[in-house]
């Protein structure tokens, strides 16, 4: 029976998988899929480096190996739309176990949830940091369905072997342990140093979530590379390189406007859990206040603050309006009638048309994708390098062109895989690209005849003048520079 609420959630469901269809415009896609043909086609995984000429030497953990070899084998079967469709499809699902752990379904819920959803949505697309936040909300909708839905304790027993998986598709695993850590320390709080109430844990059921905290955190060992794959986000984290050069590391601008729905949730969250009626407990505060902390310090972190600060939101703002006229809409305890035949034809008909208008997005969404692909990467340029002969020079690419590079298997200087190449590595690459002192330096040493750089740079204003190279290429995106000497 199509109900209206019923209804609402099908609209919900299909907005949000067409919303996350996204251009294929991620600059590490590329080398993402050339790292899965190169696992297909050796049967094996890559220790050393593959596509760089700087630093073949280098020792590769390739972490998210399962992810890499996942995305080729869509790739070969459904080309860029079929990783385009995918990756909606899994940010629909992750928003979706959100949705389902949110009070008040369907309204109330489905309003936590868009804003949860719109506070992610900058870096969504055809990455698979997408994967840590589906895992992340099956997370969440497993601890609370044992806190709050009844489950049986056992289940919690499924997460090591949902981290096992984790650890090999994304080093992100960890803040699926750092979630179960979060809970374990929330929870024994709360019995010990506060008022437990109708949610809390069991002190049995604590200890078992402690061990199944220690447990995922070994069943990450089961990977290809052991504790070298386990240590791998640890490096990052402590990469001040990385941390202060990569833009998706820099702390939120709220000048931006995309940055605005991460200070509504925040203040939203806040706002709610001050005038709840509901006691706020200690796990609330961790999980909300750790993430936002996260989110604040990293835009990259935001995404893990909406899963995990949704649920939380909308508990809250369900107890405040709990006194008010809009509570029984709000809740989802409104009285609601069996619906007659012609509303149920209209439900009917409301959710075919919702599906032929993302039909029609979808197929203009997809449609549009290689004409973003020449705005996004120097598709002419690299044309032009190969119909020249010089796709076998050694060239000096700009950071975030690497990874087409490589999908066009030309030898990079550097690509996004930056732990890979080491801070000291990426500091030389900065040399060149920031026009510092003794920038020629890399250029020389590494014998690079050939420079791809974006028209606007301060480094191809300098080549432009520079009496050692010529250009050879120019588009509205892209320069080409060769030795005079070539």
């Amino acid at each position: 029976m199509l109900t209206t609420r019923r209804l609402f959630t099908y609209l919900l469901a299909i907005a949000l998988f067409v919303m996350s269809v996204r251009e294929t415009l991620d600059p590490d896609m590329w080398w993402h899929l050339r790292t899965g043909e190169a696992i297909w086609q050796m049967q094996t995984i890559p220790q050393f480096d593959l596509f760089s000429y700087t630093v073949p030497q280098n020792v590769w953990i390739v972490q998210q190996w399962l992810t890499d070899l996942g995305m080729w084998l869509v790739y070969e079967l459904a080309g860029l739309a079929g990783l385009s469709l995918l990756f909606a499809a899994i940010v629909a699902v992750a928003f979706m176990l959100v949705y389902a752990r949110c009070a008040g379904r369907p309204y109330l819920a489905a309003l936590i949830t868009l804003v949860a959803y719109f506070t992610a949505a900058l870096p969504l697309g055809v990455r698979p940091q997408m994967i840590n936040i589906l895992f992340l909300a099956l997370f969440v909708y497993v601890v609370d369905g044992v806190r709050q839905s009844g489950w049986r304790s056992w289940t919690l027993w499924l997460l090591p072997l949902v981290t096992a998986l984790w650890a090999n598709m994304h080093s992100g695993y960890l803040t699926g342990v750092a979630l179960l850590g979060a809970y374990v320390v929330g929870e024994a709080f709360q019995r010990r140093l506060a008022q437990p109430d109708e949610t809390t844990l069991t002190w049995s059921q604590i200890g078992q979530l402690a061990g199944v905290t220690v447990f995922s955190l070994l069943a990450a060992l089961v990977n290809p590379r052991g504790i070298d794959l386990v240590l791998f986000p640890l490096g990052t984290l402590g990469s001040d390189v990385i941390q202060s050069n990569i833009v998706e590391w820099y702390s939120p601008d709220f000048h931006l406007v995309y940055f605005w729905f991460f200070g509504l949730m925040m203040a939203l969250g806040v706002v709610s859990m001050v005038y709840s009626r509901r006691p706020v407990t200690w796990t609330d505060l961790l999980l909300f206040g750790g993430p936002a902390a996260g989110g604040l310090l990293s835009a990259r972190h935001i995404p893990l603050f909406a899963v995990a600060a949704a649920p939380i939101i909308a508990r809250h703002l369900l107890s405040v309006l709990s006194e008010t006229r809009l509570y029984p809409l709000a809740s989802g305890t409104s009285k609601q009638t069996a619906p007659t035949r012609f509303l149920q034809m209209l439900n009917g008909l409301v959710l075919l048309l919702m599906l032929l208008v993302g039909a029609i997005w979808l197929q203009t969404r997809l449609a549009g994708n290689e004409a973003a692909l020449e705005r996004t990467f120097p598709v002419a340029a690299v044309d032009f390098i190969e119909e020249a002969g010089l796709a076998d020079g050694r060239i000096y690419n700009t950071y975030e062109w690497g990874g087409y590079l490589i999908w066009r298997r030309i030898p990079v200087f550097i690509d996004g895989r930056t732990e890979l190449y080491g801070n000291e590595f990426f500091s030389y690459y900065l040399q060149t690209t920031r026009v510092r002192e003794n920038w020629q330096q890399p250029l020389d040493e590494m014998a690079v005849d050939l420079v791809l750089l974006r028209r606007s740079s301060a480094l191809a204003t300098v080549l432009q003048v520079s009496t050692d190279w010529q250009e050879v290429y120019s588009d509205h995106l892209a320069r080409v520079f060769i030795r005079h000497n070539e």
